[in-house]
């Protein structure tokens, strides 16, 4: 494993990829990683609403963290403050997702294409064992243990293409997406029907990228991310959520 690989690692998913120390959470740290967990889960539905002292009381901390957490949130886009009201968790209209897989496929196209051209067998073999660890196949209605399994080896794929094209704002930027993404991939990995035949999968770009050909692992990686909006709406308009759920998503 290269050092570059990793010590620019976001999402570490199997043990020796993060070494020695770490460095303890703030307060802060953790009121905004519990925060967003719910959010990502929806546990916290989109157009839910609350208050800090609302989430003080869930969390069992003061004020402080959780108003420091929530403003870190807003920047994302993951919460709204409501002048006099407290918060409410973001909702997602279509627009916004058609406007977030076209980004994905510019940015992520691209790091496919870097990558095919000058990946090191490093990042190859991290692809390669990151399929391996991919539990999403493992039959229907997934536990959350399994979704939050999927969602790291997911997150843990995407980024390491990113790091394979060897630029790093275009990484920066790609792990950005990658998190905003949590939301969507939350909803689709807990309704595995909705994967065709037709879904172009990680081993897919995994081959394209292998095959070298930087223009063919763009198109492949462009396939993927399309895949992936498929499912998304048919998730959102064809699976379980309720009807004022479903209409705050869409």
């Amino acid at each position: 494993m290269t050092e570059n690989l990793m010590t620019a690692r976001v999402f570490p998913w199997r043990e020796g990829v993060a070494q020695g120390p770490q460095k303890p959470l703030t307060l802060t740290d953790r009121a905004y990683a519990m925060i967003r967990d719910q959010i990502v889960s929806r546990t916290l539905e989109p157009g839910a609403a609350f208050t800090e002292a609302d989430l003080a009381g869930i969390l069992g901390m003061s004020k402080t963290p959780v108003r420091e957490a929530l403003l870190r949130l807003q920047v994302e886009g993951f919460v709204r403050a409501i002048p006099r009201r407290g918060h409410v968790v973001a909702p997602i209209q279509i627009s916004e997702i058609r406007d977030i897989f076209a980004f994905r496929s510019l940015i992520e196209g691209e790091a496919a294409a870097l990558a095919a051209r000058d990946a090191k067998p490093d990042f190859i073999d991290e692809m390669s064992d990151l399929i391996a660890a991919d539990q999403s196949g493992d039959g229907a209605n997934p536990d959350p243990a399994r979704i939050a399994n999927m969602i790291l080896v997911n997150n843990a794929f995407h980024e390491t293409v990113a790091l394979a094209a060897g630029n790093r704002r275009l990484h920066r930027t790609a792990v950005q997406l990658i998190r905003e993404f949590e939301r969507f991939y939350y909803l689709e990995a807990r309704l595995p029907e909705f994967y065709d035949a037709d879904f172009v999968g990680h081993q897919a770009v995994l081959d394209a990228i292998r095959g070298g050909d930087p223009e063919v692992a763009r198109g492949v990686m462009d396939a993927h991310i399309e895949s992936s909006r498929r499912v998304l709406l048919k998730a959102i308009t064809e699976g379980t959520l309720s009807a004022p759920t479903r209409a705050i998503w869409i």
